[in-house]
């Protein structure tokens, strides 16, 4: 402490997470009153292991999305944008599949879940079949198989809203 209410602390820590967090969490913390002043370190670079977090839509590669990190934080972040993503993107007729990964290890998923009809009944509570199994499984395939089809040709979009709200650090 310089006096009994000013205290100097001095650190080196990496710019990106100064950037980020650390001037919010640091006005957050001492209401207001703290203060940052930097100053390049001696040396001003250290070598450090980075990683490279594509993220994908359903094997579809979503380049604004990708993020280089240090590589021991890779997982956790690729965790929070996935969960982020699926809390953000609506649901759809198919099964959305969200991965985050780093070189060609997948280090991060989540799924949205499709849309699903109850096709053993119709209009009201009539159950189709009148007890015949095969064609409630005849029904449950075709289901299946269009559901296949649709997950294969169908493209997810990823809206500014979501792209705005995924690359913000509230949460």
């Amino acid at each position: 402490p310089l006096d009994e209410e000013t205290w100097l602390f001095t650190a080196t820590m990496p710019w990106a997470e100064v950037v980020t967090d650390f001037h919010d969490a640091l006005k957050n913390n001492t209401a207001g009153y703290g203060s940052l002043d930097t100053s390049e370190a001696d040396p001003p670079f250290q070598e450090s292991t980075l990683a490279k977090v594509d993220l994908f839509l359903n094997n579809d590669i979503v380049e604004p999305l990708a993020f280089v990190c240090h590589s021991d934080q890779a997982q956790a972040q690729a965790r929070v944008v996935c969960q982020k993503l699926q809390e953000v993107l609506p649901r759809r007729q198919f099964v959305v599949v969200i991965q985050a990964k780093a070189g060609n290890k997948i280090i991060a998923a989540e799924r949205i879940k499709a849309y699903r009809k109850d096709v053993l009944t119709t209009g009201g509570s009539k159950t189709v079949g009148g007890g015949d199994v095969t064609r409630k499984m005849k029904l449950l395939a075709k289901q299946k198989k269009g559901k296949k089809k649709l997950q294969q040709t169908g493209k997810v979009s990823l809206s500014q809203e979501a792209f705005n709200s995924v690359i913000s650090r509230s949460t």
